[in-house]
């Protein structure tokens, strides 16, 4: 039979939560979200039967997200980036318990930006995953929260952003937000500052777009998650840790902010491990050394140090300037290539990468016929069932 579509539902916003989409929708209707999907989604409701405990924004079961697609006429494509899953490679790289030492190892400290490679040390960390907070929290935008047509942003799930891109207000923790706007009074959005607002923004850049324009050139989102991530790590170093440059360049950052060094944190801890209001600090931090960097008040020693610094002015044609982005994203490409033909996990976020957009087994197997063709072993290569791709006709 042919799936009813529901006459009516919002469109999402931008990089809505899908748990957040659905209670919007399932208010047109004067239901609750666990009414709507329970009873409405045909076949795919059986799935749920019994089940309280699932959590639509981390990974809903393939055929739920295909169901809300026959019903509202959404792509795939735009109902993954609801959910965490939507985001495997380019803001972790799993979903799955991380192992500690070589994921915070291999996603926070295999580059550098503020420091030179290598010098932020090594660290013991365990069962981590990379900007998933140690206690589960929800964030809120004050200015957002008294418009019941607005929605909540995946992310604000997450210690990735500090403002709302929208309002620029500083984001509030959301039981705070809801007991306001329940009591009958609204909720007093405060501003962020210019820089953390500025920061905020790439990342919503990253999120909607998939690339970031920074001052020292573009990058894909992938990188920048990294970027930030690294360099939220750096300015939680200890000073007396690191070489004489660095040590004064993190206290020039701190300084500028007025704050103590490292927050105030006495004992180094995971950004994701830190309460709220010391990932604040460290946000405005990261956000001020990206000022800073920018304008040439403190030097970027890392690996990916340059991005933050701005390139000196050149008189270029239009013409010059695309073949210079094509060119590094050609070599870009390149990389990743070439790692790919000897990593296994490399070979299969570039074959996620290429297939994302796939809807038939025939279009997969062509992406994977083209690595193949660049040189990537065979066996490196996971078929479309090892991904889970079981929406391939």
């Amino acid at each position: 039979m042919t799936a009813l579509r529901w006459p009516l539902h919002p469109r999402p916003g931008p990089v809505e939560a899908l748990s957040s989409w659905l209670d919007r929708t399932a208010r047109v209707y004067d239901l609750s979200a666990a009414d709507l999907l329970h009873h409405n989604l045909g076949a795919a409701s059986f799935t749920l039967a019994g089940r309280d405990d699932l959590d639509l924004d981390w990974d809903p079961p393939r055929e739920v997200l295909a169901a809300l697609a026959e019903r509202t006429g959404l792509r795939l494509a735009e109902l993954a980036p609801m959910t965490m899953a939507g985001w495997v490679p380019w803001l972790m790289d799993s979903l799955g318990p991380g192992t500690g030492q070589e994921m915070f190892g291999t996603y926070v400290r295999q580059h550098s930006v503020l420091l030179r490679p290598g010098e932020a040390g090594r660290n013991q960390v365990s069962m981590w995953l990379p900007w998933v907070p140690a206690q589960p929290a929800r964030l809120a935008c004050p200015a957002c929260a008294v418009d019941p047509q607005r929605g909540s942003m995946l992310m604000w799930r997450l210690p990735l952003m500090a403002s709302c891109p929208e309002h620029g207000c500083l984001l509030q923790p959301e039981p705070d937000v809801r007991f306001a706007v329940l009591a009958g009074g609204e909720p007093q959005p405060v501003p962020a500052s210019p820089h953390v607002a500025a920061v905020d923004q790439y990342t919503f850049r990253a999120l909607t777009t998939g690339r970031v324009s920074l001052p020292g050139g573009s990058v894909h989102a992938g990188v920048w998650f990294r970027l930030l991530r690294t360099l939220l790590d750096e300015v939680s170093t200890a000073p007396s840790t690191v070489g004489a440059r660095s040590r004064a360049t993190l206290e020039v950052i701190w300084r500028r902010l007025g704050a103590r060094a490292r927050g105030g944190l006495a004992v180094w801890r995971p950004y994701e491990r830190l309460a709220w209001p010391l990932q604040q600090a460290m946000i405005s931090a990261a956000a001020t050394a990206v000022h800073l960097a920018e304008n040439g008040q403190i030097a970027a020693s890392g690996t990916l140090g340059r991005y933050l610094a701005r390139e000196p002015h050149r008189d270029v044609y239009e013409g010059d300037r695309q073949a210079w982005e094509m060119k590094q994203a050609a070599a870009d490409f390149d990389a990743m290539i070439s790692q790919a033909r000897t990593d296994q996990d490399a070979a299969r976020k570039l074959l996620v990468m290429l297939t994302a957009g796939s809807r038939t087994l025939a279009s997969f197997y062509r992406e994977r016929q083209f690595l193949t063709g660049l040189g990537i072993p065979a066996h490196l290569l996971p078929d479309h069932g090892a991904l889970g791709r079981a929406d391939l006709s």
